[in-house]
């Protein structure tokens, strides 16, 4: 009886430990996302619901994330939903056109996407989605913005909304795409200090509205900085 036991504990931990890794299995390297999404337009796009868009790049470019909220979002579920045996926790808000997924490995390692839309004058919809993990040197953070076309039912990159906003070397940025309302704030902590950047929507795009620098009350170092 205690042999049995045994093995099924055994074969348990194994198939929850193949859960784990199959959970990550398959998904593009952000820094390939990073590197790609500007050259590249998405065609055959159903429809301009976040849902559908989010499926169309996820096609393309897959990841767990992605996954997680393709997945809650076809539920229908609005609000915190859990993926994975908890592990993942995907915060859902339809109405909003919003959505987040967060997953934390441990203290170091964070990995997170969202996710919105705004209504272009136009007719058109202008989709931002936003990577970011703390599981490499240096972090990587960076924001896909594309224009959906209702007509042609296409997505087409539109990196110069962030020109001027783009972590480099010395500076980085941290992006708040909005769950509520449309502005959109960036967050900066370079050479220069600690700003807080916000854009006013104006029919088409996000505008650099004003800017406010932050005064730390720390050394200045960010939470996210690591050693090298």
């Amino acid at each position: 009886m205690k042999k049995y036991l045994l093995q099924a504990i055994i074969a348990l931990i194994t198939c929850t430990t193949a859960a784990g890794q199959n959970m990550f299995s398959g998904s593009t390297d952000l820094k390939v996302i990073a590197n790609e999404w500007e050259k590249t337009p998405l065609n055959g796009v159903a429809n301009g619901s976040l849902v559908t868009m989010l499926d169309c790049f996820n096609q393309k470019w897959p990841t767990w994330m992605l996954n997680a909220a393709v997945k809650t979002m076809k539920k229908g579920v609005a609000g915190r939903d859990t993926y994975n045996n908890e592990q993942i926790v995907v915060h859902n808000k339809p109405k909003n056109g919003f959505v987040q997924v967060d997953w934390w490995g441990n203290a170091e390692r964070h990995e997170f996407m969202r996710a919105c839309y705004w209504n272009r004058s136009n007719g058109n919809r202008l989709l931002g989605i936003y990577f970011g993990g703390t599981d490499s040197y240096p972090n990587i953070h960076f924001v896909c913005f594309y224009d959906y076309d209702t007509k042609r039912h296409t997505l087409t990159p539109e990196p110069q909304i962030i020109d001027g906003f783009r972590t480099t070397e010395d500076t980085k940025y941290y992006y708040d795409l909005p769950e509520e309302g449309k502005e959109l704030n960036i967050t900066e902590f370079g050479p220069q200090g600690h700003f807080i950047h916000t854009f006013k929507w104006d029919g088409m795009k996000p505008v650099l509205s004003h800017s406010e620098k932050i005064e730390d009350e720390a050394d200045g170092e960010h939470c996210d900085d690591e050693e090298e």
